[in-house]
């Protein structure tokens, strides 16, 4: 192994209804952890690895019984560590339940959605994420960061 890498994602929550909607739509979004890591493991033994999952609890009330409601995630960039990169797209996730759940795979630019539905969610309902990231030798040894952002919301 070229040396350790040990990159970690701290996650942020945020629930939205769009404003001047005639009865304004409750949102409430929880993630815990808030602060995920992966463990440094030899890429020839280890191609993929996953972190802990991370709990999101969330609820949608006074939504039309019709209306739509989205999870989204966006990354803040790219995983850094002083001066090296590792592109944020080889960092995926596994979610269920499925649906309202789906996998994917973060990206820097496109929110990208992790779950969907119509209607309420009262009481709180929750699902698990587990992210994954794609291990490789050409990584550079290094802790590296970044923010992803949760946004729940009900147009």
């Amino acid at each position: 192994m070229k040396g350790r890498l040990a990159p970690a994602l701290m996650v942020g929550a945020f629930a939205a209804a769009l404003p001047g909607a005639a009865t304004a739509q409750r949102l409430e979004l929880s993630l815990s952890p808030l602060v995920i890591t992966f463990p440094s493991s030899d890429p020839d033994t280890v191609p993929v690895i996953s972190s802990a999952p991370v709990q999101v609890t969330y609820r949608v009330r006074q939504n039309d019984p019709g209306g739509p409601w989205a999870l989204t995630v966006l990354a803040g960039g790219d995983l850094v560590s002083g001066s090296s990169i590792v592109a944020i797209s080889n960092v995926s996730w596994v979610a269920t339940p499925a649906p309202p759940f789906q996998n994917g795979t973060l990206s820097k630019t496109v929110a990208q959605r992790v779950a969907s539905g119509s209607g309420n969610l009262n009481p709180a309902a929750t699902g698990s994420i587990t992210f994954q990231l794609a291990n490789s030798w050409t990584y550079s040894t290094g802790t590296y960061t970044q923010t992803v952002l949760f946004t729940l919301s009900a147009p």
